[in-house]
């Protein structure tokens, strides 16, 4: 009997209970398309490689933010704080318009939004764009990066934020 008789997919409940269950920082992917500033919150996000520096973030594919960032090919990568998880929700707002109205912003060096109070930013250049079933995954090669070692990262697991 082949492996792949054996294996069953599971019922996307579990699988999303199973993942869920892996804390992981929270971010908000940030880009400006012919001077429209979009970002969203994205869990979905990782270093790849030092040398050259790269990360990559997984975007759904009805995502607003993903169209402009693939037509501006820059992004930022901002790492939020413990204290920023109203911004975690309002970016994960499906459709909200005023995402950034509350919020400090300075264009980054690749004219990315870069938002305040982060516990990082992280600006980048597309590398590549691959298919990620329901979400789109982009490889972005690291330009420029921004710390404030004295905050504590904000962190989401089982639906919610963690006090760490």
């Amino acid at each position: 009997m082949s492996i792949a008789t054996q294996v069953q997919t599971p019922e996307p409940d579990d699988f999303r209970r199973a993942m869920g269950s892996f804390a992981s920082g929270v971010t908000v992917v940030t880009a400006c398309h012919e001077g429209r500033l979009v970002g969203t919150t994205v869990s979905a996000f990782s270093s790849v490689s030092m040398d050259p520096p790269l990360v990559l973030v997984c975007l759904k594919r009805d995502s607003r933010t993903l169209a402009a960032l693939r037509l501006a090919e820059r992004f930022c990568v901002n790492i939020l704080a413990r204290e920023q998880g109203d911004l975690a929700y309002r970016f994960a707002k499906s459709g909200a318009d005023d995402r950034f109205a509350l919020t400090a912003v300075e264009a980054g060096l690749c004219g990315a939004p870069v938002l305040a109070g982060c516990v990082a930013a992280v600006e980048c250049a597309l590398h590549a764009a691959y298919d990620g079933g329901d979400h789109e995954i982009f490889v972005g090669r690291v330009l420029r990066v921004v710390t404030d070692e004295t905050k504590t990262p904000l962190v989401y697991a089982r639906g919610g934020f963690l006090n760490i």
